[in-house]
């Protein structure tokens, strides 16, 4: 089953918290884009996955992804925690990036529902039906679409 994770990380706006805002966007393309890649491709579960920063006061991560939240945040949690330290380093009361339990939990109430009602059983963090999350892939997972592709050149 597919979830959607909608993070919306509000920006501190300081001016030495806009300057490590800043100093993120310029290297993002580079620096930090190829590794979130990297572990996207190595998770096997995720649909698709962007940043945006809205405004210069919301910071999102906005993925779509299989199976247990859990499983899925402690994942990138761990492949991922310099460039989580990175993006939680913007907000007032984020955790460290290395506690599981607490990145779970900020990842949990940050995580904005969707408008509508999920139409495949999928939930939130808490188990509530999540919100409206369209699937033109009829609940194929990343596995069974990848084997469908020709191999790679």
């Amino acid at each position: 089953m597919t979830h959607a994770l909608n993070l919306t990380i509000p920006i501190k706006q300081d001016v030495e918290t806009l300057a490590k805002l800043g100093a993120l966007k310029s290297i993002f393309a580079e620096r930090v884009q190829p590794l979130i890649a990297d572990a996207l491709r190595r998770s096997k579960i995720v649909h698709f996955a962007r940043v945006l920063v809205i405004d210069d006061k919301y910071i999102q991560v906005i993925t779509e992804y299989e199976g247990p939240h859990l499983e899925y945040t402690e994942f990138f949690r761990d492949a991922l925690t310099p460039i989580f330290a990175q993006i939680f380093a913007l907000a007032d009361g984020a955790p460290d990036a290395g506690d599981p339990n607490a990145f779970f939990l900020y990842a949990k109430d940050h995580n904005i529902k969707s408008l509508g009602q999920s139409t495949d059983g999928s939930t939130t963090f808490t188990g509530e039906p999540a919100g409206w999350l369209f699937s033109a892939y009829d609940g194929l997972t990343v596995k069974d679409l990848q084997a469908q592709l020709p191999p790679a050149a």
